[in-house]
């Protein structure tokens, strides 16, 4: 057979493996809520699993979901299909960032802190040393019920910060008690009038580490060829639908622990 026709049926070959390569459609999941399977196999969906949009798969509740990525077409969330949904593939919503000036009145705070709000081990946020000076006599408080208990924990402060340190919340009589998720009340207190003004009460979540490590990894890996900006942002939007709105100098210092970061 001639050399330049071996070559032509090579090239044409390999062209039509790269090009159905280029159509496969797959995703990697980074979280699952609820339960999803896959109907083959009857496997449950979990963190890692790559899989094809046209993967036949069954969901165990209208309330069952997965955030999940293509390396060519982003971030999506799986949801169940409905009548007026041709896919279930629903591209992921990215946020702005949080501004990083000083909060400078009680407004500032409440609107902040308004929801479910994820903290990473320790935040520190910037408030107003005018308006919320921070001392022996002035301080902020947090109050929550645990073991049908109020609990009342003084905030550290460092100059014009606000600190919520997870280890320091959720330490009573000396006493280290695992980190659980439940509704607190943000307090401003004087001493010198014995008065309490009540600030906000929101959502503070504290997540299991391991798993989120292994969800944001995903998250990398897929973009490891892109730059830290889009990084960043591509995490905190998941971290926001999935979880709960974060502050983004604590979500950084979180994420240096990642050397792909």
């Amino acid at each position: 057979m001639n050399k330049n026709l071996l070559l032509f049926i090579a090239v044409t070959l390999l062209l039509v493996f790269t090009s159905a390569d280029a159509l496969v459609d797959e995703y990697k999941v980074i979280k699952v809520t609820g339960k999803i399977l896959y109907k083959n196999s009857g496997k449950a969906m979990s963190t890692g699993d790559v899989f094809q949009a046209n993967t036949p798969l069954k969901f165990e509740s209208d309330n069952s979901r997965a955030a999940v990525i293509s390396k060519l077409k982003g971030r999506f969330v799986l949801v169940p299909p409905s009548k007026s949904q041709k896919t279930n593939l629903v591209p992921a919503v990215n946020n702005i960032s949080s501004r990083s000036a000083a909060l400078i009145n009680e407004l500032d705070l409440k609107n902040h802190f308004d929801g479910k709000y994820l903290i990473l081990h320790k935040l520190e946020l910037p408030v107003s040393e005018s308006n919320f000076p921070q001392n022996k006599e002035k301080f902020f408080f947090l109050s929550y019920l645990y073991r049908n208990e109020k609990i009342a924990k003084k905030l550290p402060s460092d100059g014009n910060k606000l600190i919520i340190d997870e280890n320091d919340l959720f330490t009573i009589d000396g006493k280290k008690i695992n980190p659980f998720n439940t509704k607190m009340t943000l307090y401003y207190r004087n001493e010198e009038t014995k008065e309490n003004t009540l600030i906000t009460t929101f959502e503070p979540l504290f997540p299991d580490y391991e798993n989120l490590k292994k969800e944001v990894k995903v998250i990398l890996d897929e973009y490891s060829n892109k730059d830290d900006e889009l990084k960043f942002v591509e995490v905190k939007g998941y971290l926001n639908e999935f979880y709960g709105k974060t502050y983004d100098e604590n979500l950084k210092n979180w994420l240096t622990q990642f050397n792909s970061y």
